[in-house]
C-alpha cells in the first residue's frame, strides 16, 4: 500500500465522470504555464525564475498525465499525482514570499494577484485528489483484468 492509497476518494470533477475531470486537469495543466508568461514585465529575481522552473516542470508532468489517461497507464499518472503534490506545497510557499516581497513594496495590486494564485493552487488540491481516485479506479480495473486471467 502507498501513501497514494491513503488519500481521500471524490466520485465525480464537479458532475463529470474522473476520467473527463482527469483530463480537464491535464488540459488545465497544459495551459496554467500560460499564465506566467504574462509576468514577464517583472524583473528577474531568484524567487520569479525558481517559481517558472518549477511551472514548467509541471508543464511536462501534465503532458504526461494526458498521454497517462489516454493510454490508461498508471505509472504516468502516478508522476503527475506526485510531481502536482510537491508542486502544490512548494507553490504555496513561494506565493507568500512572493506576497509578502509585493507588501513590503505596497504594490496592492500585484498581491491580489498572488491571493488568486494561491486560492489556484488550493484547488490544485481537488484535482489531485480527482486524478488520484481516477488512479485508484484503473487500478481496480487492472487487478480485476488479472484476477479474471488467472482464472482463466
Amino acid at each position: 500500500m502507498t501513501a497514494l492509497e491513503d488519500l481521500p476518494d471524490v466520485t465525480t470533477f464537479f458532475g463529470t465522470d474522473l476520467r473527463t475531470g482527469s483530463m480537464i486537469v491535464a488540459a488545465l495543466g497544459i495551459v496554467h504555464p500560460m499564465a506566467y508568461g504574462c509576468s514577464f514585465f517583472m524583473p528577474l529575481s531568484y524567487l520569479l525564475v525558481t517559481i517558472w522552473l518549477l511551472v514548467a516542470c509541471y508543464f511536462a508532468a501534465s503532458v504526461a498525465l494526458f498521454f497517462g489517461i489516454h493510454t490508461n497507464d498508471i505509472l504516468l499518472i502516478a508522476i503527475w499525482i506526485w510531481y502536482a503534490v510537491i508542486f502544490v506545497v512548494v507553490m504555496l510557499m513561494m506565493m507568500i514570499l512572493l506576497a509578502l516581497v509585493y507588501t513590503s513594496r505596497r504594490q496592492r495590486n500585484r498581491v491580489f494577484v498572488v491571493i488568486l494564485g494561491m486560492l489556484w493552487y488550493i484547488l490544485t488540491v481537488y484535482f489531485i485528489l480527482v486524478v488520484n481516485s481516477h488512479r485508484k479506479e484503473l487500478v481496480k480495473a487492472h487487478n480485476l483484468d488479472e484476477k479474471i486471467i488467472d482464472k482463466i
